[in-house]
């Protein structure tokens, strides 16, 4: 996770690319997981604001390739505007190591601490950190990596 008085050194005039990672529980509702993706993404908005970032954006929504055809994913990615993206499994435990949570329910069902943390890092890039670990609702869990760019980076101008 990114420390805050790190953040502010990072993000002094940087542009921010914020990757929100999702998982879900087959009861999950889509607007049970739009809304818990909307609270997890204005407080990341917050944190970024009061760092100092100069542009913040949010363009896709990173989940685990099993929940690909879910039509509660698809939906709320759909509501969200955000394109969904799915990493794989192999993709998931990659990042295993370095992510603070760990859940039984997640390592069970994905070989992973938090799915919501390893899609988000997974899918945000080389480079991306955890910015807010896991938030939970009744069904569903949401995290937000972060990867930052000065506006020279060839990466972050197709942002």
């Amino acid at each position: 996770m990114v420390a805050a008085p790190e953040l502010r050194e990072t993000l002094s005039g940087a542009r921010v690319r914020v990757t929100p990672g999702v998982g879900f529980a087959s009861a999950c509702t889509a607007g049970e997981l739009e809304a818990l993706v909307r609270e997890v993404l204005a407080e990341a908005h917050a944190m970024l604001r009061t760092g100092g970032a100069e542009a913040v954006v949010t363009r896709q929504l990173a989940a685990p390739a099993h929940k690909g055809d879910s039509p509660v994913l698809l939906t709320a990615a759909r509501d969200l505007e955000l394109e969904p993206v799915f990493a794989s499994a192999a993709a998931l435990v990659k990042h295993d190591a370095a992510l603070p949570t760990d859940s039984p329910r997640s390592r069970a069902a994905a070989g992973v601490g938090s799915v919501a943390e390893a899609a988000a890092l997974e899918v945000a890039g080389d480079g991306a950190r955890l910015l807010l670990p896991r938030r939970l609702s009744a069904r569903a869990s949401c995290a937000v990596a972060v990867r930052t760019g000065n506006g020279t980076d060839e990466l972050l101008e197709e942002w």
